[in-house]
């Protein structure tokens, strides 16, 4: 009788614990893979551009990036480093320096820099 019962709970209880462990996974890591709660994460982060030590005006460094200066986002602090470096990479232009100033779900703040190659 304690076959039979395991064999009926066994593949919910696996599919539970799958789920669960990948749920932490994504709060850890920086990455958005199949999950039940895809948006778990909220990143809220700052944008700076300077060039010769002058920082650019909002507008500028919205109008290059395409988002706003200072807002939260939904998915991964990593979305945001990677729209940085294709824009650098494929627009002309380019500041000497750019800091996004963010926090992921409350935790302490972090800052992530892109230096011009010179």
């Amino acid at each position: 009788m304690t076959t039979s019962l395991a064999r009926k709970w066994l593949p919910g209880i696996l599919f539970l614990s799958a789920q669960l462990i990948n749920t932490v996974y994504e709060l850890t890591q920086d990455t958005r893979t199949v999950s039940w709660a895809p948006h778990t994460t909220q990143v809220f982060y700052r944008l700076e551009a300077f060039r010769h030590g002058i920082p650019w005006q909002k507008e500028a460094v919205e109008a290059r990036y395409g988002i706003a200066q200072s807002q939260w986002e939904a998915h991964a602090e990593g979305n945001l480093r990677r729209l940085v470096e294709t824009v650098e990479k494929q627009t002309a232009g380019n500041p000497d320096s750019v800091r996004i100033f963010y926090r992921r779900n409350g935790a302490p703040e972090r800052v992530f820099v892109w230096k011009a190659s010179l």
